[in-house]
C-alpha cells in the first residue's frame, strides 16, 4: 500500500518536473540576458554634459561680451509625425516581458517569477508596451494577465 502511494507520488513529481523544465530553462535564459544587458549598460558611460573649457593658470581671461536679453519666443510646434515613436526602442525590462509572453499569457506575479523583476518594474514596462501596442490585456482563469496581440 505504502509502496503504491510512493510510486504514484514519484510519478506525479516526475510529470510536474517535465512540465516545468521549459519554464525553468526560459527563466535561466532570461536571467542570463538580464545580466548581459546590465553589464552592457554598466560598460557604456553615461553622457555627461560638456563643461566649459578650463583656462590654463596664468592665462589672461577675456571679459565676457555683453549681450542683450533674448526676446521670448514660443518653442516650435512639435509635429506628431516627427516625434520618435516609443516602440522604436525597448528597454531591457520591456524586452524581458515580451520574451516571457512569447510562451503565453502571464499575470504580473508570474512575470515577476519568470523575469526576476519587481512588480512595479513589470507594471511600468507593461504600461509602455500597452501604449505601443506590443502587448494586450488578457484574462486567464478570471485574473488579469498580459499577452502578445493575437494570442490572447
Amino acid at each position: 500500500m505504502a509502496a503504491d502511494v510512493l510510486t504514484r507520488v514519484h510519478a506525479d513529481i516526475d510529470a510536474r518536473l517535465r512540465a516545468l523544465r521549459a519554464a525553468v530553462e526560459e527563466y535561466e535564459q532570461l536571467l542570463g540576458l538580464a545580466e548581459t544587458l546590465a553589464a552592457e549598460a554598466d560598460a557604456k558611460p553615461a553622457a555627461k554634459p560638456r563643461s566649459p573649457a578650463k583656462s590654463k593658470p596664468g592665462a589672461k581671461s577675456k571679459p565676457a561680451a555683453k549681450s542683450k536679453p533674448a526676446a521670448k519666443s514660443k518653442p516650435p510646434a512639435k509635429s506628431k509625425s516627427a516625434a520618435k515613436p516609443r516602440s522604436a526602442s525597448m528597454g531591457p525590462a520591456e524586452q524581458a516581458i515580451v520574451a516571457a509572453l512569447e510562451h503565453g499569457s502571464h499575470t504580473v506575479g508570474e512575470l515577476g517569477v519568470v523575469t526576476a523583476m519587481s512588480g512595479s518594474e513589470i507594471r511600468e514596462g507593461a504600461r509602455g508596451l500597452l501604449k505601443a501596442g506590443k502587448i494586450v490585456r488578457a484574462k486567464r482563469e478570471g485574473r488579469a494577465a498580459y499577452a502578445l496581440p493575437g494570442t490572447a
